[in-house]
């Protein structure tokens, strides 16, 4: 008898393993809107990490991890336009404040969306935020993104003024992230 059982643990490990496959973080992308009267700002958020850098495509779908943790380089953050470029990083508190960071405390999977809840932490405060991110298939590839809305005064950042007219207080952010085979 225990024959037959361990054959038949061996055979469903063997073919859980034949449906997984492990699918590594190739490309991230972190953006944000900012709209001022003038002007609107499109930023990008270079050399971030992200932690976990594989997650498992499985039978049910790409499996969702306990934990997600990112951290963006308030360096790094750009908008095209250098003189503007100093004047956010240092609203963010840089150089004191390094970096932007985002822990999930919950993830739930419904359908091809995750809901994820967690921790922002801008310029040393932190809020609660919560976000949909779509999971599509193109290709080989599996993509997952989403955004979500944050308001500059909830982090204490001074919204960047020009001329007496001053910058709406929410900010879009837009983020999305390729994963490969």
């Amino acid at each position: 008898m225990s024959c037959i059982l361990r054959f038949l643990i061996l055979f469903l490990v063997s073919v859980s393993s034949v449906f997984s496959e492990e699918l590594k973080l190739q490309e991230s992308q972190i953006n944000f809107i900012a709209i001022h009267p003038f002007k609107t700002v499109n930023g990008k958020c270079s050399g971030t990490t992200v932690s976990p850098m594989t997650l498992t495509q499985g039978p049910g779908g790409l499996q969702f991890p306990k934990l997600v943790k990112i951290e963006i380089p308030i360096s790094q953050i750009k908008s095209g336009d250098e003189n503007r470029d100093e004047h956010i990083i240092e609203s963010l508190g840089y150089p004191t404040i390094t970096n932007i960071s985002f822990t999930s405390t919950s993830i739930t999977a419904k359908d091809n969306e995750w809901t994820i809840t967690g921790n922002l932490t801008v310029k040393g405060k932190t809020k609660t935020i919560k976000s949909v991110a779509t999971i599509q298939k193109e290709g080989q590839d599996t993509v997952l993104s989403g955004k979500f809305q944050i308001l500059m005064s909830d982090f204490d950042v001074e919204r960047p003024s020009l001329l007496f007219a001053t910058a709406k207080d929410e900010v879009s952010i837009e983020y999305k992230f390729v994963l490969k085979p």
